[in-house]
């Protein structure tokens, strides 16, 4: 019941989840990735009581389930948490014992953005890195945030290494746009233009471009 909770949930199935996960802890109330699975529902529903109700419990459960801080941390950093958040993504990756610490860094680097924490933020995103130069999510917050920080050559550079790593996707484009059009080519700000209208003709990200920039 929890992998097909689980498997409903990342198709978005939300109302099929919930019926499957209940049942995973009608069977075991004591199960640690069945909460953690039902914070991350009533998170993506907007239920952040019993969001953060079930990922106490999977964390009480099962201290060391990192999966289950890695997304606590994400909750309470969305939900205006940040110093709780990040002693749950350094329970993570301060441990050897889970094998992605990238993942709980580029988390803490993207906490540490939203709060205008710039320089800390770098330094988690670079220690990610460190450990997995090509994860995508944090090539694009490294491009993202030289970006914010007027590096716009390391931009460009971080940018093209998600793209190489992960391909397209439509945030990837309109970042793209942006670097390119505050570096003065508009050559290569065209050129993403084109990319996004082509292959994501109904993307927000596609409208934004065309509000901003034209085309």
């Amino acid at each position: 019941y929890v992998e097909k909770g689980v498997h409903y949930l990342e198709a978005g199935q939300y109302d099929v989840a919930l019926k499957d996960l209940e049942k995973a802890t009608e069977l075991d109330d004591d199960n640690s990735e069945a909460c953690n699975a039902l914070g991350v529902l009533y998170q993506q529903i907007d239920r952040p009581d019993e969001a953060d109700r079930h990922f106490r419990k999977a964390i009480g459960l099962n201290p060391d389930n990192y999966g289950a801080r890695n997304n606590y941390g994400r909750f309470l950093c969305k939900t205006g948490h940040a110093e709780e958040a990040f002693e749950q993504f350094r329970a993570v990756y301060g441990t050897r014992l889970y094998g992605q610490p990238w993942l709980p860094l580029t988390n803490a680097g993207l906490c540490a953005q939203s709060v205008g924490r710039m320089a800390e933020a770098e330094r988690f995103l670079r220690r990610a890195l460190e450990a997995n130069p090509r994860f995508p999510p944090a090539l694009l917050a490294m491009a993202r945030l030289s970006r914010d920080m007027g590096q716009l050559l390391a931009a460009r550079g971080f940018l093209e290494r998600a793209l190489s790593a992960a391909g397209s996707t439509a945030e990837a484009l309109l970042l793209g746009i942006e670097i390119e059009m505050a570096l003065g080519n508009r050559q290569a700000a065209a050129g993403y233009m084109a990319t996004l209208t082509t292959r994501f003709p109904d993307a927000t990200e596609l409208m934004q471009a065309r509000q901003r920039f034209g085309g």
